[in-house]
């Protein structure tokens, strides 16, 4: 059987994007200087349940880099637009002359629509909020298209969960740079920014994405969405569309949603809460097609599946390094495969240096893999080994970068110096075949 590998979204700080977003902490962050790009011209729609949202206001944002949820300091405004007013025409769609300064090439940038008109005459509907996360700023070119819809904001609040603290505030620490790219890079893999369809374009082959679930958040928003404004705008008991959603989507203290962005944020932290009745917002004729039905053990969570190494591999052990790129130790096959931050299989992949049975994996400080090898009793980093082993089931790494070995086969744990010597080996009454291990931070 052919073993896959499922990377669950959860929505939940720094966890949320642990393997594909590498939340390690990796020195960088945006530049605060803004540079001159290319003034060209951006073009894209927002659709409401695929029909057009007329009048909406759009804005594009820069992610901040002084926190997880922070914003971008604007110089003028409150969006790289600054005073510019964007809005759609009847047609849902929008324009952008290049009245935008980009913070720096490699500033991820995403899309907001807010309000707007999704049903033809009706007044505007204030609580209407979605998005859709595009990528670095320098990459805007003329031929550049944003769809903004129900799947891209499903996809983008998902993916930037963990790092969002509303519509208008997405970033990360000055030392996480990589994760915040790593997870703009996951919105490509789950739908396309261009033209708001499911799978995205980076979507690794043999990969696939939760479309039933996804669509099933998106009718959910949805459902709000197009609906009608004016004194119908929705507030929690209101019985209004938007009113039942924020009624459903409190956040961990309580406070109810006031726009879909914030809902589903909440509901991407949140995955247990509701969810039966989360469901039945979802109609027989909600615009995204196929749906599921959750049980009130279930949770709104997604899960990406990606190609695993093959059938007979039997993966013992995983590990991700601080480029999000995961590395997995496949135990029957006596391989290591490698895996980028988008999920394929990276070139010179499966390597089996003095491999016997490799149970576990994980990454120093240097970012280089060690393994070990239950079966002849060995750790690898690459092509050095240490003695001393005694049926290897787990490893651990400290702040000086030394590998503490749990040796399953004796009552003991090895430990061994970032240059492969075995400095000592630890046993007593208190260890019994240990088979993982952990460091503590102090």
């Amino acid at each position: 059987m052919t073993t896959n590998l499922r990377i669950v979204l959860l929505g939940a700080g720094c966890v949320a994007a642990a393997a594909l977003s590498g939340c390690a902490g990796v020195p960088g962050g945006a530049s605060s200087t803004p540079v001159a790009m290319p003034q060209v011209t951006l073009h894209g729609t927002v659709h409401g349940g695929q029909q057009p949202v007329a009048n909406s206001r759009i804005r594009i944002y820069a992610t901040g880099s002084t926190g997880y949820g922070s914003g971008y300091s604007y110089t003028t405004g409150t969006d790289l637009l600054g005073n510019h007013v964007v809005t759609t025409d009847a047609n849902g769609n929008f324009t952008v002359t290049g009245d935008y300064t980009c913070p720096s090439a490699s500033t991820e940038v995403y899309f907001v629509s807010s309000g707007g008109n999704p049903i033809a005459g009706s007044a505007a509907n204030q609580n209407l909020a979605l998005m859709a996360a595009v990528g670095p700023c320098g990459a805007l070119s003329s031929s550049t298209y944003i769809t903004i819809n129900e799947l891209t904001t499903v996809a983008s609040v998902y993916a930037l969960s963990g790092f969002m603290a509303g519509p208008a505030n997405v970033g990360t620490s000055s030392t996480n740079a990589v994760g915040l790219t790593n997870a703009f890079a996951t919105v490509n893999n789950l739908v396309s920014t261009a033209n708001g369809t499911l799978p995205g374009p980076s979507l690794p082959s043999g990969a696939t994405v939760p479309t039933a679930e996804m669509n099933t958040l998106a009718d959910i928003i949805a459902s709000c969405v197009n609906s009608t404004g004016g004194s119908a705008n929705g507030t929690v008991s209101d019985g209004t569309a938007c009113g039942n959603l924020f009624a459903l989507t409190n956040n961990s203290s309580g406070t109810a949603p006031t726009d879909t962005i914030t809902a589903l944020l909440n509901i991407a932290r949140n995955p247990s809460q509701n969810v039966v009745a989360l469901n039945a917002l979802v109609a027989p004729t909600s615009p995204f097609q196929p749906t599921v039905i959750l049980s009130s053990s279930g949770a709104w969570t997604l899960a990406v599946t990606y190609p695993g190494p093959g059938a007979g591999a039997a993966p013992a052990g995983i590990a991700a390094d601080q480029q999000g790129n995961l590395w997995i130790a496949n135990s029957a096959a006596n391989t290591v495969t490698e895996l980028n931050n988008a999920g394929a299989v990276q070139s010179g992949s499966g390597f089996t240096a003095s491999l016997n049975a490799p149970s576990a994996i994980a990454i120093d400080p240097l970012g280089s893999p060690w393994i070990v090898n239950q079966g002849n009793n060995t750790v690898i980093r690459l092509t050095s080994s240490g003695g001393g082993l005694s049926a290897p089931a787990g490893i651990a790494f400290d702040n000086d970068g030394n590998a503490w070995i749990a040796n399953s086969g004796s009552p003991s744990i090895t430990l061994i110096n970032s240059s492969g010597t075995n400095l000592t080996n630890y046993g007593g009454s208190g260890i019994a075949g240990p088979v993982g291990i952990a460091i503590t931070p102090h």
